[in-house]
């Protein structure tokens, strides 16, 4: 989106600095500077297919700060195709880290340090989740809050695919690009991908596979080391749940903190979002879902021309008050 004006900016500090070397801005009110107690914190991860830059949510991370009145702390972390996986995701629990540690500094709570994500975003905020779950000695994630996120890369053929794969806000074909991008950068592979043939006959039986339908009967357990791949560079890697945050195994889900996600209809993401939150949902996880009939892939960013997206960021804020 391109930003027409800087006055979304006005009564902000905006610091752009490093956390733990990974690169970050920071949105402060002017609220949470003069607060005699101490406020809430959000570590916002941007969209973009991983390949994006931080400026494309520059509006959106402001928004939320002022409407929050809460320190938001954006991750500007290494971006594909020139830094793969695991970069992005090593960037992202780094910074979300040292803020969690650090948090007194900024005049934050940090018990009430929350993590949110669109796109991509949303894939390594879950993934930072997960992992910061099993951290001992940091304080614990107070919420995740999720807005469409791309959480699998073993199923280009889901009913959300197969419907809006030709939707120009976000196309099969360049979702399964960012994929590669981040993977191992070689579009090679990207009809290999498409067609659902970088996976196996057996991993289309195992457990991940179960982990996106449910209502699968005869899955068969399999260690991940002797599944068989095609010969694909850094294949096995989807389905670790640090790229993909859907193959988490379910006691790896148990106890993780309440979450919020949200879907739209015009989206070939819809159901990983489904998914993820059905699943939470069952290892006990308190879930909020939005779903936005008539919505697509990235409109929040719209959110000041659009009245459906204008709601959507309504409903994300309210979540965010409530559980910050």
């Amino acid at each position: 989106m391109k930003i027409k004006d800087a006055a979304y900016q006005d009564g902000l500090k905006r610091t752009n600095t490093e956390f733990n070397g990974v690169k970050v801005r920071i949105y402060s009110p002017p609220s949470a500077a003069r607060s005699s107690s101490k406020v809430p914190g959000l570590v916002f991860i941007h969209g973009g297919g991983w390949v994006l830059g931080i400026d494309a949510n520059d509006q959106v991370a402001s928004h939320l700060a002022k409407q929050l009145g809460a320190v938001v702390v954006s991750v500007d972390y290494r971006l594909a195709p020139e830094h793969v996986f695991p970069a992005a995701y090593d960037d992202s629990v780094a910074a979300t880290k040292f803020f969690l540690k650090n948090a007194e500094k900024y005049n934050v709570d940090s018990s009430r340090i929350g993590i949110t994500g669109d796109s991509a975003g949303g894939n390594l905020a879950a993934a930072v989740t997960l992992t910061l779950a099993k951290e001992k000695g940091l304080p614990k994630l107070k919420t995740q809050a999720l807005l469409y996120p791309c959480l699998q890369a073993i199923d280009f053929n889901t009913p959300s695919y197969i419907n809006h794969g030709q939707v120009n806000t976000l196309s099969k074909d360049l979702m399964v690009s960012f994929w590669l991008w981040y993977l191992n950068n070689d579009l090679s592979f990207k009809q290999v991908f498409e067609a659902n043939n970088h996976t196996s006959d057996q991993l289309k039986k195992s457990q991940y596979a179960g982990y996106m339908d449910p209502q699968m009967v005869d899955v068969t357990q399999v260690k991940k080391e002797n599944i068989k791949f095609p010969e694909i560079p850094n294949i096995a890697t989807i389905l670790d749940p640090r790229f993909a945050p859907l193959m988490a195994d379910d006691a790896d889900l148990e106890g993780l903190a309440p979450t919020y996600v949200m879907t739209c209809e015009y989206d070939v993401l819809k159901d990983d979002g489904v998914m993820y939150a059905t699943r939470l949902q069952k290892a006990g996880v308190r879930v909020e879902h939005d779903y936005y009939e008539h919505g697509y892939h990235g409109f929040i960013n719209l959110f000041d021309v659009y009245e459906l997206a204008g709601t959507a960021m309504q409903n994300w804020l309210a979540y965010l008050k409530k559980n910050l």
